[in-house]
């Protein structure tokens, strides 16, 4: 199916430094959700984290360490209601250009998306 997508500028409230802003706003500045079994606020949740990981760390592994560790702090509210989202138990995330990936996840408890050119894949295992 077609997923959805969001401008990145909205997904991150953090300023990115000038070396790495991206060339062709209108082509790389979008995160096209691919696949999506979890709720909407989650999945923007984890958008923004994932972006937020990137910021830190141009390394890869880095950036999907730090959405791992996010998630399984368990300390995400929702912006609208001001409701804490649970993220309790074992989370994995696989950000990169090139790879295969087949995995079991936790119910309601996955999404892949495109940022620019890196593919993410953030899971809950069972």
């Amino acid at each position: 199916g077609r997923g959805r997508a969001f401008p990145a500028a909205t997904m991150s409230d953090a300023k990115r430094p000038e070396a790495k802003k991206p060339e062709a706003k209108k082509d790389q500045n979008l995160v096209v959700i691919k696949v999506c079994k979890m709720a909407e606020n989650m999945a923007d949740i984890a958008v923004k984290t994932m972006i937020e990981g990137l910021e830190q760390s141009n390394d890869l592994h880095q950036a999907a360490d730090y959405v791992k560790k996010k998630f399984e702090a368990d300390k995400f509210v929702d912006e609208a209601s001001g409701e804490k989202i649970s993220t309790k138990g074992v989370w994995h995330c696989c950000i990169g250009r090139k790879f295969g990936a087949f995995v079991t996840f936790a119910e309601g408890n996955y999404i892949q998306f495109y940022y620019r050119q890196l593919c993410v894949i953030i899971w809950k295992s069972s």
